[in-house]
């Protein structure tokens, strides 16, 4: 198995802040944030989802076929949830391997 990513390790493949302009102006991505709602609305990008429950999340799984971008405050927790992914048979999955802070305007 091959792992991807420069500050976080993970089985899903990683994005840069660099990947994200042609990212949030394609339609074949969905962009998941799993921060916690109040850090959610103080900053986001694009066009993201908050979901926060595994419930939400395996809804969106089975309904999407486009590709998943996942982030987290630092990306490590997206990447650990990457990996999981991609184990259980999911090839749409890729992470944020930057601080999200970073990465708002």
């Amino acid at each position: 198995m091959q792992y991807y990513g420069r500050r976080n390790k993970s089985l899903a493949q990683a994005v840069y802040k660099e990947d994200l302009n042609d990212i949030l102006d394609s339609a074949e991505w969905v962009i998941v944030d799993i921060r916690m709602p109040l850090d959610f609305n103080d900053g986001h990008l694009k066009g993201a989802l908050n979901l926060t429950t595994q419930q939400e999340f395996e809804e969106l799984l089975t309904k999407t076929d486009k590709k998943i971008l996942l982030n987290c405050y630092s990306g490590h927790t997206v990447a650990l949830l990457g990996s999981d992914l991609v184990q259980q048979g999911f090839s749409n999955i890729y992470f944020l391997d930057e601080e999200i802070q970073n990465c708002l305007n």
